[in-house]
């Protein structure tokens, strides 16, 4: 049997990713600033309903990786997550787990020479996306097989549309006001039949649902 696995991003796909507050978790009022994006429990509902499949949400967190937000540790990561999840139950979605990145790239130190990184966690890992790390973490979760499994990986970025290009799945783009230019990224891909670019959550719902 084929099963579906749904990979979410976080922050400017489920919730707001606002400039003022980057790198949720570094303070200790970081849960006022968790926004619900519009249509995201109506998007999740209906991923929900289908058959045979499992909703995840995974996310790099490079801010973990700066020296700079002592506050911002990997536990305090997981918390920010853990906690979107629980509101996201609480409005009437269901998302089955998450797993987040730590680490920050050589490319992303050096695009943030305004910050002092941990060089513990300054790495070319698996787990940061477009690398599939993440996609095989929830795949594992859930018992299935890359094999036997239809992935769709949806996100505000380029680099979450890629993520399911290398994974050999269908990557979808819902553009979010604080990234623009991501939808020219994507356009710019050489394989357009496993790319959709989508209004919001619910649309790529809406999409994944009839594919």
């Amino acid at each position: 049997m084929i099963r579906t696995l749904i990979c979410l991003d976080r922050d400017g796909t489920l919730i707001y990713d606002e400039k003022k507050h980057l790198y949720l978790g570094r303070d200790d009022e970081w849960r006022s600033k968790v926004r619900i994006l519009p249509y995201v429990i109506e998007g999740i509902r209906l991923l929900n309903k289908m058959p045979v499949s499992a909703v995840y949400m995974i996310t790099n967190q490079p801010g973990v990786a700066i020296a700079d937000f002592p506050l911002l540790t990997a536990a305090r990561a997981h918390e920010v997550c853990k906690y979107v999840i629980d509101e996201i139950t609480d409005a009437g979605g269901h998302i089955d787990g998450f797993f987040l990145c730590p680490h920050a790239d050589r490319n992303y130190v050096e695009h943030h020479p305004e910050y002092q990184f941990d060089e513990e966690l300054v790495c070319d890992c698996d787990c940061m996306k477009p690398g599939l790390g993440m996609v095989f973490d929830a795949l594992g979760s859930e018992g299935m097989t890359r094999e036997k499994a239809k992935v769709f990986v949806v996100g505000d970025r380029a680099s979450d549309v890629k993520t399911a290009l290398n994974i050999g799945g269908t990557g979808i783009l819902v553009p979010f006001e604080n990234q623009p230019g991501e939808d020219k990224t994507v356009e710019r891909f050489p394989d357009k039949s496993n790319i959709y670019i989508a209004t919001s959550l619910l649309d790529a719902a809406r999409y994944i649902s009839d594919h």
